[in-house]
């Protein structure tokens, strides 16, 4: 989630994210931040209509979407930094993969193809 500074009056934008994963194994594949007013697409009954749009750009990306899905984060979650997630899939929820954030910790480069800054 993106924290944001206004210069206007009124409600600050929110974000909303949504991490599209492989249904075999939990490995996130696409994340997705839509950034909004809260209403509509961007508030709870726009959820459907966000996963629709985070499938759709992951098929842009990646192709095959056929074993993809798509898990709404909690809107005060934090990706922490030299961090690598997956989904538990018994659990619904977003994982820390930890063999791989702690090498990433260590390095601070390529881990598995996935560039830690």
């Amino acid at each position: 989630m993106i924290e944001f500074e206004s210069t206007r009056d009124g409600k600050v934008p929110t974000s909303e994210t949504s991490v599209v994963y492989d249904a075999r194994d939990g490995t996130i594949v696409y994340v997705h931040e839509f950034i909004g007013d809260g209403l509509g697409l961007y508030g709870a009954e726009g959820q459907a209509e966000r996963a629709g749009v985070a499938l759709e750009s992951a098929r842009r990306h990646l192709g095959n979407t056929e074993r993809l899905e798509v898990l709404h984060l909690p809107r005060d979650f934090r990706f922490e930094r030299d961090t690598l997630y997956r989904v538990d899939l018994a659990a619904g929820k977003l994982a820390v993969r930890d063999e791989a954030s702690a090498a990433a910790r260590s390095v601070g480069r390529n881990v598995r193809g996935i560039r830690t800054i």
